[in-house]
């Protein structure tokens, strides 16, 4: 299960795994036209489909009863394109919910559905997608002052991207000090936040915990007992945030702030704490609906709505410079207590 739709991306619902990720393969229509009764059939469906799901079970009621009042008072009348009907629905959902993890979405035409099914396995060109595009990892590199800096742009869902992490990892793990880009990264999978995280912490740490309405239950992340990889649970950390920072990204940052064991620098992130995944509602349109929602162990909340807020506020545009700046001085001071540690 996966936090966040990676709005960027596009690729096709191919199986329960990958569910709330591949949900942002439904492409956009082609100018597909609906009628009244189709609307009425997809806001009848839409309703049931979130009171029987939502995590907020009374939220959910509002939210019903909020999209068939605009259907019964002619707010959808005049709207027979698809895409702009889903658009609409969108926001008049999250008009009552907050909840930005909630989209409505237009499923690709039949025959676009049949023709990818007769070729490859959609699972693996999802695959291939990835591989291709290094798992998200846009730029690693040293930076002045013995600096590493790591830009990556989602956390894949798939375990062969562990070996690109370890890779990523091996490349700065004899850096002073390091810089994670999130500033363009919009979520994905609480794994892979668990994996990566579990690089940065000596002990056993809690990091976060999902609480699902299906079954009451809750799922418990806590770092990793073996990694690959050598751990740098002393190695200053800074992470850089901005608006667009969403989902699974602001997972990242709130269990490193919340431990108190990062420096979070730029722009207040985009509020979306609440997984799910993708339900369809008729052969035209889908929904994705979150089921759960995250609960850190340190604040007994999470960043919905509210977004994570940096312990030093800056610009987007201006966030690595300031970062670069405090890391040159952290990795200083790192290197002088490691020296010190060597004389003894």
């Amino acid at each position: 299960m996966f936090y966040s739709i990676p709005h960027l991306r596009l690729f096709k619902l191919i199986s329960v795994l990958l569910s709330i990720v591949i949900f942002s393969s439904i492409a956009q229509s082609t100018n597909l036209e609906i009628n009244a009764e189709q609307r009425k059939e997809v806001v009848e469906s839409i309703s049931q489909i979130i009171i029987e799901n939502y995590i907020f079970p009374e939220v959910a009621e509002k939210n019903a009863t909020y999209i068939q009042k605009q259907l019964k008072t002619g707010e959808y009348n005049k709207i027979i394109d698809a895409d702009k009907f889903a658009t609409k629905l969108t926001l008049d959902l999250q008009h009552i919910n907050h909840d930005k993890h909630m989209e409505v979405r237009v499923n690709k035409p039949e025959k676009a559905h049949s023709e990818q099914e007769q070729t490859n396995n959609p699972h693996l060109e999802y695959l291939k997608q990835e591989q291709q595009e290094n798992y998200g990892f846009k730029e690693i590199k040293i930076l002045e002052g013995n600096v590493g800096y790591v830009d990556f742009r989602y956390f894949s869902g798939f375990d062969s991207a562990k070996a690109t992490v370890d890779g990523v990892l091996q490349l700065i793990k004899n850096t002073d000090a390091i810089i994670f880009d999130l500033r363009k990264n919009d979520g994905g999978s609480p794994e892979m936040v668990q994996y990566i995280c579990s690089y940065f912490f000596g002990e056993k740490t809690h990091l976060n915990s999902l609480y699902w309405r299906k079954g009451d239950r809750t799922q418990e992340f806590w770092t990793l007992d073996e990694l690959p990889g050598k751990r740098m649970p002393d190695v200053p950390l800074f992470v850089l945030t901005s608006k667009y920072t969403f989902s699974g990204a602001e997972e990242f940052a709130y269990n490193f702030k919340t431990r108190k064991r990062a420096t979070i620098v730029g722009e207040n992130t985009g509020g979306g704490a609440n997984p799910g995944g993708p339900i369809e509602v008729n052969k035209y349109f889908s929904i994705n609906v979150p089921t759960g929602r995250a609960i850190n162990p340190i604040t007994q909340t999470n960043w919905e709505g509210t977004g994570v807020t940096p312990n030093i506020e800056t610009t987007a545009s201006n966030a690595f410079n300031k970062a670069h700046v405090l890391a040159q001085s952290s990795a200083e001071t790192y290197r002088k207590a490691k020296e010190k540690t060597k004389a003894r």
